[in-house]
């Protein structure tokens, strides 16, 4: 029998809210913990938690409603977005940008990809974004962006699904509060839905007052942080002997602090980016390894024992995969996860 519509309830809006925004501008993903599934097999996703998320036709996005106006101004939503990224790459970092005279921060990369936004339901404002370009979107673009950076031939080879991430930011107003692990517990989300294998992207580390302490930069990275040389990428311009010192007067970003509590790894020198006037490492971080370590924080709604995502019912803490094989609950899943 189907449900009418006064049998679903509708969770109030969270302050915090999270969803991506398709590259065709489209739909919107919710990805606030609300436990909605997401198609991208041609089946129809399915809302288990009594948001009112919206279901797709087309077997893509499942378009949330509750606390948003994402599906219905997605192209706005992606005009606030470049404008935060233009505060804090163009006024708060410097760097040169092609769209200053716009006040927003975009170029061709953008048109290719998936959104990731942390909106502020009570202020009606953009206070987290990361751009989201996966192996499919890559192959239409015909590259990464890392790539034009990096040499990733043998990092590119590794067998699996590649996700790459790039232009995260935070508004400066809302640093040190919780919207670094919303857009990071979003992330994570994604990649598990759309079940890619590693996360990849540039960690960028501005200079100082004497210039980029890049020996003091490795100094202080934990060993295994450091990637194997089988996994070593080349920069395309390494950083000019003139801006480099011997002291660190910056200190290590909180974005690239998170990469390391995740167990990614630096995959060699860094790259100098002479527009955005900072030096960027290239990271690499297996799913895998992340699931292990973190998986009852940040993965706690998509578990299952067949390597397809499971969705969390509501209260319960079950968990079932989405060809109904496999059922369990979210703390036995977990058990020995070492988090």
């Amino acid at each position: 029998m189907k449900k009418t519509d006064t049998a679903i309830l509708v969770k109030p809006a969270k302050r915090l809210e999270s969803f991506v925004i398709s590259r065709d501008g489209v739909y919107a993903e919710n990805l606030s913990g609300t436990g909605s599934a997401i198609a991208r097999d041609g089946v129809y996703a399915e809302n288990l938690s009594g948001t009112g998320s919206a279901i797709s036709r087309d077997g893509v996005y499942a378009a949330s409603q509750p606390g948003t106006y994402a599906a219905a101004n997605s192209e706005q939503l992606i005009k606030e977005a470049q404008a935060l990224r233009f505060r804090v790459f163009g006024k708060e970092m410097g760097a040169k940008l092609k769209t200053e005279s716009e006040g927003l921060d975009y170029d061709e990369v953008d048109s290719y990809c998936d959104h990731l936004i942390v909106y502020d339901n009570a202020e009606k404002k953009i206070v987290g974004y990361t751009r989201l370009l996966n192996q499919d979107q890559a192959e239409c673009l015909g590259r990464f962006y890392s790539q034009s950076e990096f040499h990733l031939d043998q990092v590119l080879a590794l067998p699996g699904r590649f996700l790459e991430i790039g232009r995260t930011c935070v508004d400066p107003d809302y640093r040190g509060s919780t919207v670094l692990t919303t857009l990071w517990s979003s992330l994570v989300q994604y990649a598990l839905e759309g079940q890619f294998n590693y996360l990849i992207g540039c960690a960028s580390i501005t200079p100082g007052p004497n210039g980029f302490a890049v020996t003091e930069v490795y100094r202080n990275i934990d060993a295994k942080n450091i990637a194997p040389s089988s996994l070593q990428v080349t920069p395309s311009i390494a950083v000019p002997d003139e801006l480099r010192c011997e002291r660190d007067e910056s200190g290590i970003p909180p974005l690239l602090k998170a990469y390391f509590r995740f167990g990614a790894t630096v995959c060699g020198e860094p790259c100098w980016d002479e527009d955005f006037n900072c030096m960027d490492l290239f990271m690499l971080l297996p799913l895998n390894q992340l699931q292990a370590r973190y998986s009852k924080h940040y993965m706690r709604n998509y578990i299952s024992r067949d390597g397809v995502y499971a969705a969390s019912l509501p209260e319960t803490g079950a968990t079932t995969s989405r060809d109904d094989t496999h059922t369990a609950s979210v703390q036995e899943a977990m058990n020995g996860a070492g988090w």
